[in-house]
């Protein structure tokens, strides 16, 4: 895919969640934090600390605050650094997989001038291990990930940024859409200045993407032409 376009033009940015979007995995990075807070902290799990749409950072700092530790730097390092080393085998043994239709539209998008990133709240290892495991990470050319902030919108900023930096355009004119699955997918999306498809392919329903705001919906991403025809038009 060619990246060479007149920064007079306006670039398309598209910037892919993960979790619920692109891949199930069978709840692997949920069990891998707990696995976390359970043999360091003493935390018996993660109740009561919402997942769906968070940053990896905010869940840290959210799930230390309950364990009564101050999430300094170093210890959300720490964190990180722990959770890494079980995601592999939380992946191994959980029954996960791509989600359908979405090996298709990376496909179709390849043969456009649309620059193919991510948007989300996973830390960059993180993000790069899970799609690593699923073989598609190498289909997406830069992004914005939770070790950003623990701040969503903070994210797709960043991801912008960079997907705006990689295309060679300037900042001005990036044409930004952001596919995510959840309620807070679409807010930080809009409050990037993003366009947003919701699929309803993780914990929300279609008419709930439509209630949050979301500019087009679609159930999944099964139907290449329609994502299509949102993603490019």
């Amino acid at each position: 895919m060619s990246l060479s376009r007149s920064k007079l033009l306006k670039v398309r940015i598209l910037l892919f969640d993960i979790d619920g979007t692109l891949i199930a995995s069978g709840g692997a990075g949920r069990d891998a934090i707990a696995d976390v807070f359970t043999d360091e902290f003493g935390l018996s799990g993660l109740d009561g600390i919402a997942i769906d749409g968070r940053t990896d950072t905010g869940i840290f700092e959210e799930a230390l605050a309950l364990a009564g530790v101050d999430p300094t730097a170093d210890v959300v390092e720490r964190v990180m650094s722990a959770y890494l080393s079980r995601l592999p085998e939380a992946l191994s043994s959980h029954d996960g997989h791509v989600l359908e239709g979405v090996v298709e539209l990376l496909d179709a998008l390849e043969n456009t001038e649309a620059i193919v990133g991510l948007a989300t709240g996973n830390i960059v290892r993180g993000a790069e291990l899970k799609l690593r495991y699923y073989g598609i990470w190498e289909r997406f050319v830069a992004g914005g990930f939770g070790d950003v902030s623990a701040d969503r919108t903070e994210v797709v900023v960043a991801g912008i940024e960079e997907l705006a930096r990689v295309g060679g355009s300037e900042l001005a004119a990036a044409d930004p859409i952001v596919i995510g699955d959840t309620p807070r997918d679409v807010t930080a999306g809009h409050a990037a200045g993003a366009r947003v498809l919701g699929v309803a392919t993780g914990n929300y329903d279609e008419n709930i993407l439509r209630e949050s705001g979301a500019d087009y919906v679609l159930p999944d991403l099964r139907n290449t032409e329609a994502a299509l025809g949102f993603l490019l038009g």
